[in-house]
């Protein structure tokens, strides 16, 4: 008996080790329990790769778009990867994005929100993994590749129905300076 109550007792403690180490049972439970993620964080969507699953979450208290990545350790999940995006009033919006590589995995995820009525349709990717999404005003459409690349250097590119180019993802063409806010999606030059 009292070799029971020992083992029991030591599995309580892994148990508890695990729990404030951010392992959890579930992807989705382990996403929510990163640091980074806003308390009043919305599920909007979630991806799954090989040994990972992305999640993508909207915050309008802190008026945020975050992507989450949980990796699968054994038959636990653990978050340490997060990324945030904040609103914006532009035409066309990066709401999600993300780059892993993990001992088992790597992945690129873009998710972009169009409200310009002139886009049909955005291509994204590096060749031979390029694609093509439709794209509709108000629409989200989701890009995910199985290998770990920055996201403007898929080379996004909205497109009107006529195939004419209308805005690219990235830094502005022409400058030798950027900050983290100059990525974003921009309209080609006499547009």
């Amino acid at each position: 008996m009292k070799k029971w109550k020992f083992l029991i007792s030591l599995l309580i403690v892994f148990t508890f080790i695990f729990f404030i180490s951010g392992y959890r049972f579930t992807a989705l439970s382990a996403a929510k329990s990163n640091d980074f993620l806003s308390k009043d964080a919305e599920l909007i969507e979630q991806y799954d790769t090989d040994s990972s699953v992305i999640f993508l979450f909207n915050s309008d208290e802190t008026e945020i778009y975050q992507t989450v990545v949980s990796e699968k350790s054994g038959v636990l999940f653990r978050s340490r990867a997060s990324t945030n995006i904040p609103y914006s009033s532009d035409k066309i919006q990066t709401v999600g994005g993300i780059s892993i590589t993990t001992g088992n995995d790597a992945a690129t995820l873009l998710s972009v929100i169009s409200y310009d009525e002139e886009v049909a349709y955005i291509d994204a990717g590096i060749e031979p993994n390029i694609e093509r999404k439709e794209i509709q005003k108000g629409e989200r459409i989701s890009f995910l590749y199985p290998f770990s690349e920055q996201l403007d250097f898929l080379y996004p590119t909205a497109f009107n129905k006529d195939g004419k180019k209308l805005y690219y993802y990235g830094y502005p063409k022409d400058t030798n300076v950027s900050n983290t806010e100059d990525l974003k999606w921009h309209k080609f030059e006499g547009q």
